[in-house]
């Protein structure tokens, strides 16, 4: 099975290598690897508002319907946003704002806090995309973080979620990443776009991995992923022309800059 799971990954590295950058990148499920940080002041009605949060958490905050869709999609290359399918979170929970026909599924994912928009192919839709589903309705039920994190793990121990099945890839190719703690104060992670490939219960001496090289591992365990960052070159272009996307996001959750 791991020989299945790392199939292909050769044929990735040819495509990608001749322009990716060596970065770090934070990991899917919220733990940062080195990255920096830029720490913000967290004063608008994201942070203070409590009919701006998802279950009155100020690591949940909700976003206009709009830019919720514009973020989620920047996930995804430009070539698969029109007919991807994203889901959106309201006070009741994630629901589907626009029905796509492509294989695609886009989210702003909050887990534990940890804001960022990611799109699936089908078998992460199948597989992991659940994860963000169940997390909102444990946090309306009044979890908290920790308590969700054993019922996670428990899940999978059980065969109640699943490690994906086939080779498939995930996009964040959005820059846009922020983590919330507790009382909203709101940091913001350096940008590094990437690309996913599954890789569960595989480690970096399995693919001959490292962190900063051209692919790298981000965890152990049956939603780990194999992480290609893009190049410099595309990278700045990602962020350049995502500036505006930034600013109303930054706004929306209550993020400034510290002087």
């Amino acid at each position: 099975m791991r020989a299945i799971r790392i199939s292909g990954l050769a044929v990735v590295l040819m495509c990608v290598s001749a322009t990716v950058a060596l970065v770090q990148t934070p990991r899917p499920g919220g733990e940062r690897l080195g990255t920096r940080e830029y720490v913000g002041n967290s004063t608008g009605a994201g942070a203070e508002d409590a009919s701006a949060l998802f279950a009155q958490s100020p690591q949940y905050p909700l976003l206009p319907h709009e830019l919720e869709i514009e973020l989620a999609l920047s996930a995804a290359p430009k070539h698969l946003r029109g007919e991807a399918t994203v889901w959106t979170l309201d006070k009741t929970g994630y629901s589907v704002a626009k029905k796509g026909t492509n294989a695609f599924s886009c989210i702003v994912s909050r887990r534990a806090g940890d804001l960022f928009p990611v799109c699936w192919d089908a078998e992460g839709a199948r597989s992991l995309l659940p994860l963000d589903f169940d997390d909102a309705r444990m946090r309306l039920a009044g979890k908290p973080g920790t308590e969700i994190d054993g019922v996670v793990a428990q899940r999978f121990k059980t065969g109640n979620y699943h490690a994906p099945a086939r080779a498939g890839i995930a996009y964040m190719l959005s820059p846009i990443r922020y983590r919330i703690d507790e009382h909203g104060v709101v940091v913001r992670t350096v940008s590094n776009p990437h690309l996913m490939f599954y890789g569960p219960n595989l480690t970096d001496d399995d693919i001959g991995g490292a962190r900063g090289a051209f692919v790298f591992i981000n965890r152990v365990g049956p939603d780990g992923m194999m992480i290609v960052p893009v190049g410099q070159k595309e990278r700045d272009a990602i962020v350049s022309d995502s500036q505006s996307l930034i600013a109303q996001v930054e706004k929306a959750i209550g993020y400034q800059p510290s002087r």
